[in-house]
């Protein structure tokens, strides 16, 4: 019996060190990806010469800070949204399962669109860097970064609506976590098309995210302390 006890705590391990790292992603990720955003400099992802310009005027430590930022959440928030629909999994299978693809796919392109940030630091670092905006606007404006894009925009948008209905239906995180979740989305998106600071519309939405990832972070821990995951 002793044995049997023992196996099954050991075989429990591996899964409860899953359990710590998704919790760590799935607040970790937004967090970061908060940070990223805030510390972006204003005048980014407009025109290639006023990007380039923009990042030649930022503060180098505040700029490279960004970049370690987005480059931690491209890593980190695939990983957070499989950790909810997991974590969701049992009660809203269809939900999560559309959800989490949603989000792996929508934020895989993170990475390419750090590298693209990445590309105008550089660029704003060389002798004459406003100059290279033309070579930023061809990259940045391309067909395969025009992909990245809609790709990253309609998957991450779309997850978080359908993985936070499905935490509120599985009744695991609180209801005011699980809607603000729902209203990081069309938040994010009225970022693009309301006039004015639309940039603190965006940071209030994915403040929302952040926030109401720390409930759900504790229940994906809280799963590993049971050693039997979120079932």
């Amino acid at each position: 019996m002793s044995v049997a006890i023992t196996a099954t705590a050991t075989s429990s391990r591996p899964e409860q060190l899953l359990n710590r790292l998704a919790a760590v992603s799935v607040v970790g990720g937004p967090l970061c990806f908060w940070l990223g955003g805030l510390l972006s400099p204003p005048a980014m992802h407009t025109d290639g010469a006023q990007t380039v310009a923009a990042n030649a005027a930022a503060n180098p430590a505040t700029n490279t800070a960004h970049l370690i930022a987005f480059f931690l959440a491209s890593f980190l928030l695939p990983v957070s949204v499989v950790g909810l629909a997991r974590l969701s999994w049992a009660r809203a299978p269809w939900l999560s399962t559309i959800g989490g693809f949603a989000g792996v796919v929508g934020w895989i392109p993170l990475a390419a669109l750090t590298a693209l940030d990445a590309s105008a630091v550089a660029m704003a670092r060389m002798p004459g860097g406003p100059s290279y905006g033309g070579l930023y606007d061809a990259f940045a404006y391309g067909p395969s970064m025009n992909a990245f894009l809609i790709v990253y925009i309609v998957g991450h948008l779309a997850a978080y609506v359908l993985l936070g209905i499905a935490l509120r239906r599985a009744r695991i995180v609180p209801a005011w976590a699980a809607w603000a979740m729902v209203a990081s989305s069309p938040l994010t998106m009225a970022m693009f098309v309301l006039p004015g600071n639309s940039v603190a519309v965006g940071a209030v939405a994915i403040g929302l995210l952040v926030a109401s990832s720390v409930p759900a972070a504790r229940a994906v821990w809280a799963a590993g302390d049971d050693g039997i995951g979120a079932r």
